[in-house]
């Protein structure tokens, strides 16, 4: 939900990085990780696009009103996610998705996607 935030918040008209993204665009972005992270069957996928993509069409809705979401409202989405995730993936799956949004965030909180010691000099 963090991630998916980010591509809807930084979007901006005009192409290139940081260009509006639609949900489904970033529904299978999401997904294809996931497929990557965690093996998804052709069902589960599937399921997971769809997933993301009402989530992220809400999220955008609610941003394109130009009121920005309660931290309450988005924990309880949040929570709302993990319950459906864990309908969809074993609970091997789930685990190994938790954990690798987990090393995610961490890398973002770090600096980001740089490397070591950030992008470097500009």
């Amino acid at each position: 939900m963090v991630l998916a935030g980010a591509f809807v918040a930084n979007a901006q008209p005009g192409g290139g990085f940081g260009a509006p993204m639609d949900p489904a665009q970033i529904a299978k972005f999401r997904a294809d990780d996931m497929k990557q992270a965690v093996k998804l069957t052709d069902a589960q996928y599937t399921k997971v696009v769809d997933l993301f993509k009402a989530e992220m069409e809400a999220m955008q809705k609610a941003f394109s009103s130009g009121q920005m979401p309660q931290m309450e409202e988005m924990q309880k989405q949040r929570e709302e996610q993990q319950k459906k995730l864990q309908a969809i993936l074993t609970k091997d799956q789930f685990e190994a998705w938790t954990k690798h949004e987990r090393e995610m965030m961490e890398r973002m909180m770090s600096g980001g996607f740089g490397g070591p010691g950030g992008p470097g000099p500009r």
